[in-house]
C-alpha cells in the first residue's frame, strides 16, 4: 500500500475516536440548554469536514478499495498474540468492580466532576479536563466517552456524578492494556524478526503478566496511558506511520507532564540516532520525506503540549518543578535536586524491585562483556534494530536518570512505562550473552513464571530484603520505599493491594447489616493511607456495597481514636484494627478508657484479615 493512502487512513482512525467524544460532550451540552461558544462549533465544523475528507480519500474512493490492505500474517502467527492479551484480559475480569483507591480515587473523582460540568465555557475544556492537576486531557476524554454512555440519555442527556460508574473506567483501563500488550508483540517481533516464536510469547507473557503492568492497570491513573503510548510511538516509529506516531505522541503529552517528557526525549532519540545518522558523515542534503515524516510529524505532540503551557493556566507541578532544590519536599513541592533518599528510592524502584534485579543482572552482564572481552563481536542484528535498541536503551537511562533525580513522592505506577523498555532490552542482552536458543527459553520461562507468581503475592527475595515486608493477616507485603506511603499507593506494585478494598467490603456487610450505623474508629489520623471512604465515596444501604450514587446510600461516620474524648465519642462504635498501620493493643488500651468491648469479628479474605473490635459506652 502506498505511504500516503495508508497515512491518510490513519489519519481518519485518529480524527473519528477525537470526533467520538467531542460528539458525545457536546451534544450532553446541548441537550442541557447550554450555549457553546462559536469556537468550538468552528472548530467542531473543521473536524468533521477533514474526517470526512480523510475517510473518503483512506478508505471510501474506489482506488482506495482497489487497493490492497495490509498483509496480514499467518493466523498462527495471530494466534499467539490473540490467546496471550485473552488470558490477561480474562486475569483482570474479577477487578473490573474495582473501587477506585488512594490517587485512582482522586482520578476518578476528578473525571467525574469533569464529565458533569463540562459546558466548554466557564468549565472549559483546558482546565476542567485536567486530572490530579496534569494535562491529562486525552485520557480524560477516552474515559468520558465511557462515562457519558453509562450514564445515559434518559436523564436529558446530563451524566450526573450519582450516575457514573467506576466500573465503566476500570472496562476502559481494561482495553487500554489490551491494546497494550497487543502492541507489544508487534514491538517484539519487528524489532527482533528472526526471533523464536516461543521467545516472542515469552517475553510478551513477561509484560503481559508484569505485576507492576497488571497491577496499575487496575484502576485509572494517567502512568497506565503513558506505558501505553509509549509503547505504540516506538512502534509507529518502527514501521514508519508518522500520523501514528503524533498520536502516541498526543496522547502521552497530554496524560501527564512525564508523558510529555519521555515523547520528548523519545522524538529527540530517534532524530538524533535514526535520521542523524543516515545523513553522515559524509554529510548528504536529507531527503525531505525523511524530514517529514521522522522528525516534523512527530514533533506536531511537543509543539501543541508547549502551546498549550503557553496559553493555558499554568499547570502546578510544572510550576513546583521549574526549579533545582536538593531540599524538596516530595509530597508538596516535588523538583529536581540530588536526594539520597530519592536517589536509592529510584534505583531500587526501576532495576530491583519485582523481580527486575534479573534483567539488571543480564545488563551488567553484557556491558562487563563488552567492557572486558572487547575483541569478541557482538552477535550480528539488523542496522534497523540496532538503531532502535540503542533508542531504547538511551530512554531506559534516561528514565532510571529522571527517577533518581526527582524529588517526588514514590508511587510504583510511575516505574511503568520503564517496563516495555527493560523487556526489550532483557531480551537483546540475553541473545547477547547466551548462544543456546534453549537456555534463553529457560531463562524467559523462569522470570514469566515467578513474575506472575509475584501478581498475587511478595515473593522477590531481594525485593522483600531491602526495606522489608509488612503484614495483613497471614499474607506479607512487599514495602516498595520508606515511610507510610509504602503502604497506600505503594502497595500497587502488584495486585495485593486489592486485598484492603476486598476486606472494606466485607467489613461494611458485617458492621452495618440489619441498619446498624456504627460509627468506624481508626487507630492512625492519616485518611490517605487509610483510604477507607474518601473522594465521594458512600455505601449502599441496602448492599452495603461502594457506591458514587447519592440517593439510596449513605457516608459512613469515621474518625481516628485521637478525635474520640469522653464527650465526643458516640455511644456505639466499632474499632477497626489495621496492625500493619497502628499498634492495636496500645489503641485499644486507649479506648478502654471509655468503652466497654462487648466483643471482636475477624473480617478474613484468602489470608488476608483485619479485626473490627464492638464498643459500646
Amino acid at each position: 500500500m502506498p505511504q500516503y493512502r495508508r497515512d491518510v487512513r490513519d489519519l481518519a482512525v485518529c480524527l473519528l475516536l477525537a470526533a467520538i467524544f467531542f460528539d458525545l460532550a457536546v451534544g450532553t451540552v446541548v441537550v442541557r440548554g447550554l450555549s457553546i461558544p462559536a469556537g468550538w462549533w468552528i472548530g467542531l465544523a473543521i473536524g468533521h469536514v477533514l474526517l470526512i475528507i480523510a475517510w473518503w480519500h483512506g478508505f471510501v474512493r474506489k482506488d482506495a478499495r482497489a487497493e490492497p490492505g495490509e498483509v496480514l500474517p499467518q493466523r498462527v502467527y495471530l494466534l499467539a498474540p490473540m490467546l496471550i492479551t485473552a488470558a490477561h484480559v480474562v486475569a483482570k475480569l474479577p477487578y473490573l468492580d474495582a473501587v477506585p483507591r488512594w490517587s485512582t480515587g482522586i482520578y476518578y473523582a476528578e473525571l467525574a466532576r469533569a464529565v458533569s460540568t463540562l459546558d466548554f465555557s466557564a468549565h472549559d475544556f483546558a482546565t476542567t479536563y485536567r486530572l490530579g492537576a496534569h494535562p491529562s486531557h486525552a485520557y480524560s476524554m477516552y474515559l468520558a466517552v465511557g462515562q457519558i454512555l453509562t450514564a445515559g440519555w434518559s436523564r436529558a442527556g446530563l451524566p450526573t456524578t450519582p450516575a457514573l460508574r467506576y466500573a465503566a473506567a476500570n472496562f476502559q483501563d481494561l482495553l487500554l492494556a489490551a491494546a497494550a500488550v497487543w502492541c507489544f508483540w508487534l514491538l517484539i517481533v519487528r524489532l527482533f524478526p528472526a526471533l523464536p516464536r516461543a521467545h516472542a510469547v515469552l517475553i510478551t507473557l513477561c509484560f503481559a503478566f508484569n505485576p507492576l503492568v497488571f497491577a496499575h492497570g487496575l484502576g485509572p491513573n494517567t502512568d497506565l496511558p503513558i506505558t501505553v503510548g509509549l509503547i505504540l510511538a516506538i512502534l509507529a516509529f518502527a514501521l514508519d506511520r508518522p500520523v501514528l506516531v503524533a498520536f502516541a505522541g498526543l496522547w502521552m503529552c497530554f496524560s501527564k507532564e512525564s508523558g510529555a517528557l519521555t515523547y520528548g526525549e523519545l522524538w529527540a532519540l530517534v532524530a538524533a540516532l535514526c535520521v542523524v545518522q543516515q545523513l553522515g558523515p559524509p554529510w548528504r542534503k536529507p531527503a525531505a520525506s525523511l524530514l517529514v515524516r521522522r522528525v516534523l510529524v512527530p514533533s506536531l505532540p511537543l509543539v501543541a503540549y508547549v502551546a498549550y503551557l503557553r496559553f493555558t493556566s499554568p499547570l502546578v507541578w510544572v510550576e513546583r518543578s521549574s526549579g533545582w532544590n536538593d531540599q524538596a519536599n516530595p509530597v508538596l513541592t516535588p523538583a529536581f535536586g540530588l536526594s539520597s533518599i530519592q536517589f536509592e528510592t529510584g534505583l531500587v524502584s526501576a532495576l530491583l524491585h519485582n523481580w527486575n534485579w534479573i534483567p539488571t543482572l543480564a545488563f551488567i552482564a553484557l556491558l562487563a562483556k563488552r567492557q572486558m572481552w572487547p575483541r569478541i563481536a557482538p552477535r550480528p542484528i539488523e542496522e534497523r534494530t540496532a538503531i532502535f535498541v540503542r533508542v531504547i536503551a538511551w530512554l531506559f537511562a534516561l528514565g532510571v536518570v529522571f527517577a533518581c533525580v526527582y524529588i517526588k513522592d514514590n508511587h510504583a505506577r510511575y516505574y511503568a512505562p520503564l517496563i516495555p523498555l527493560m523487556l526489550v532490552l532483557f531480551y537483546y542482552a540475553l541473545s547477547q550473552l547466551v548462544a543456546s536458543v534453549r537456555a534463553v527459553t529457560v531463562v524467559l520461562a523462569t522470570f514469566f513464571v515467578v513474575g506472575f507468581a509475584q501478581i498475587w503475592a511478595s515473593l522477590d527475595p531481594v525485593g522483600n530484603a531491602i526495606w522489608g515486608t509488612f503484614a495483613i493477616g497471614d499474607r506479607k507485603v512487599m514495602l516498595i520505599q520508606r515511610g507510610l506511603q509504602g503502604q497506600a499507593d505503594g502497595m500497587i506494585f502488584n495486585a495485593q493491594h486489592q486485598a484492603v478494598s476486598r476486606l472494606y467490603t466485607r467489613l461494611n456487610k458485617v458492621v452495618f447489616s440489619g441498619g446498624q450505623r456504627p460509627t468506624l474508629i481508626f487507630g492512625i489520623d492519616h485518611p490517605w493511607v487509610v483510604n477507607y471512604a474518601l473522594w465521594g465515596l458512600r455505601l449502599d444501604e441496602r448492599t452495603m456495597d461502594y457506591t458514587y450514587q447519592a440517593t439510596g446510600s449513605f457516608v459512613p461516620d469515621t474518625r481516628a481514636v485521637g478525635q474520640i474524648d469522653a464527650t465526643t465519642a458516640p455511644a456505639h462504635a466499632v474499632y477497626v484494627a489495621l496492625p500493619w498501620l497502628e499498634n492495636p493493643t496500645v489503641t485499644l488500651q486507649k479506648l478502654r478508657q471509655i468503652y466497654r468491648v462487648n466483643g471482636e469479628k475477624v473480617i478474613a479474605d484468602g489470608g488476608y484479615h483485619i479485626t473490627a473490635y464492638e464498643l459500646t459506652r
